[in-house]
């Protein structure tokens, strides 16, 4: 994305932000470490580079001085070693250690994206395309992994049980690659040696199914020994409704006991009497907010919720990220705005700062501002690199550029020359989250019940979270190009975020993308419980 934006004016005075810088002063980290839900004594915590350390007791407490931009390093005989790079607002780190996986799940692309995922980019994918079996390389470790050679827009992952399934990249949500060996369909390939392939051909129907076929120089349908039923998709690998409704989720709020059944006047009562002893419990502020939110005339009561709420997050740009989503929640896009101003002034090196902000400017539709924050962004020498929020930035500059039109004369432009983009889908979806130590597993299922997981974790992709921290992002967007009959369902697995206040998140679903008859909702999910699949949307073509 780089080389995709061409700038027309750079220099643009941008009067309502300051600059800050990181505090260099030492600070305590502290927390506890378990293994298999158990406290893990003896673990060492280095500050990388430095001769700083610290050991975990028989509680699994540590703490340790450490600066921002420093590294800590937990390591303990026969685990994973865990390293975690210190930020503004890190202070407490609970750590679950973990035994190396029996199963490498090796990360063939080497873009720090969320998840290594490529769901609904758009690519230029050839209609048909033959390959002569002679070309392949008979070193590559697996007749899928040659034919990735040649076919960069084939995407391979690996099942729990370790076998590769193929993908076309950007089309994930139609399902896996069908093959056909010899005249068998199969859902994975059985192993067959590279040098017996006569030809390759990869090519999709009216029903945008895509199938590799490869005809061999054995016709392995008249061998025999061959147990086929092997080579499809066991049941565990389809979608078994096994995930919760997120209405349905319960927990443990006595805090709220005085607040139920009450009107929201009489809450209001309750609240400013009580307040000041319950807003030390753990997400006090969000579920009271949850509460109410439905209720009619609840307004001026959740208004007030996130209003204490702020004044007392005031320099951590986490919780007023989450404030920011709950105003949004609300359409509260004025009082969102300053939130997003102010994170900017704490993070001013952070590039998801500059994107809420931008984007706020464009729901209130505030072009002008659109452009500035941008062109500001880059004038500080920081960039827009191939990552996720580089790519959620793209979607919106093309969409502010194209609602822009009007203003070609007033407004100085940023345009994306020939972008690789989604510009027209039925379906984004924008998932944003508060807490840049959250790890979690997003689950897609289309119409035939098939599965596809993106995972943003330290154990499955330690690269992806170094790069979220030290470039500033929390976000991922996703295309369904053509949302087909029948459910489409989004599920999310928390697996926690080393703190004991939850994670926020915002997901935005934008029907008839980049079309005159766009729509879009906006829903704010709040994170406690761990390792539970909870059912977040649920998409229909209706919808459109």
């Amino acid at each position: 994305m780089k080389n995709k934006l061409t700038l027309l004016f750079l220099f643009i005075p941008f009067y309502f932000f300051s600059q800050t810088t990181e505090n260099a002063t030492y600070k305590t980290i502290s927390g506890f470490i378990n293994y298999k839900d158990k406290a893990l004594e003896n673990v060492t915590i280095f500050v990388k580079n430095t001769t700083r350390f610290s050991v975990s007791d028989a509680k699994g407490f540590y703490s340790i001085e450490a600066k921002v931009g420093e590294t800590l390093s937990f390591s303990y005989v026969g685990l994973n070693e865990i390293s975690i790079l210190i930020e503004d607002v890190t202070s407490m780190l609970n750590i679950d250690m973990t035994i190396t996986n029996s199963i490498t799940n090796s990360q063939f692309n080497k873009v720090p994206k969320l998840g290594g995922s490529n769901i609904g980019e758009h690519t230029e994918i050839p209609v048909a395309v033959l390959i002569d079996g002679k070309s392949l390389n008979e070193n590559a470790i697996s007749l899928t992994r040659a034919i990735q050679e040649k076919i960069p827009y084939i995407s391979v992952r690996y099942d729990d049980f370790g076998e590769e399934i193929s993908y076309i990249k950007g089309k994930e949500l139609n399902g896996p690659v069908i093959w056909d060996i010899d005249g068998v369909f199969f859902d994975i390939p059985y192993p067959i040696l590279i040098s017996e392939v006569k030809d390759v051909y990869v090519f999709n129907n009216l029903q945008d199914e895509y199938f590799i076929k490869v005809n061999t120089t054995i016709d392995y349908k008249t061998v025999k020994g061959i147990y086929f039923d092997n080579y499809y998709f066991t049941p565990e690998e389809f979608y078994t409704f096994d995930a919760i409704p997120y209405h349905k989720v319960k927990t443990k709020t006595p805090f709220l006991d005085p607040y139920k059944k009450l009107k929201v006047s009489e809450a209001l009562d309750v609240y400013n009497k009580t307040s000041i002893n319950d807003k030390n419990s753990t997400n006090f502020y969000f579920e009271l907010f949850n509460t109410f939110k439905d209720e009619r005339k609840s307004t001026p009561f959740l208004l007030k919720i996130l209003a204490d709420y702020e004044k007392i997050s005031a320099n951590n740009p986490e919780t007023l990220k989450a404030i920011a989503y709950k105003y949004q929640e609300i359409n509260e896009h004025e009082k969102a705005l300053e939130i997003y101003k102010n994170i900017v002034k704490l993070r001013p090196n952070h590039i998801q700062s500059y994107r809420d902000l931008a984007n706020l400017f464009l729901e209130l539709g505030n072009y002008r501002d659109v452009w500035l924050t941008y062109k500001y962004f880059l004038t500080k020498g920081l960039k827009f690199d191939d990552n996720d929020i580089s790519e959620v930035i793209s979607s919106e500059i093309i969409s502010t550029y194209n609602l822009d039109l009007d203003n070609v004369s007033k407004s100085q432009k940023i345009k994306i020359e020939n972008p690789t983009k989604n510009i027209d889908s039925d379906v984004r979806i924008v998932f944003e989250w508060n807490v840049t130590e959250a790890e979690f597993i997003i689950e897609f299922v289309n119409p035939n019940l098939e599965v596809y997981k993106i995972e943003n974790s330290l154990v499955h992709n330690p690269g992806l979270i170094i790069d979220q921290k030290t470039k500033g992002y929390s976000a991922k967007e996703i295309f369904i190009d053509k949302l087909n009959q029948g459910n489409y369902f989004v599920n999310l697995t928390y697996l926690g975020n080393k703190k004991y206040e939850p994670t926020i998140f915002k997901i935005t679903t934008y029907y008839n993308w980049g079309r005159p008859n766009q729509t879009k909702k906006i829903e704010v999910f709040d994170f406690t419980q761990k390792d539970k699949k909870i059912q977040l949307l649920k998409l229909k073509r209706r919808f459109l």
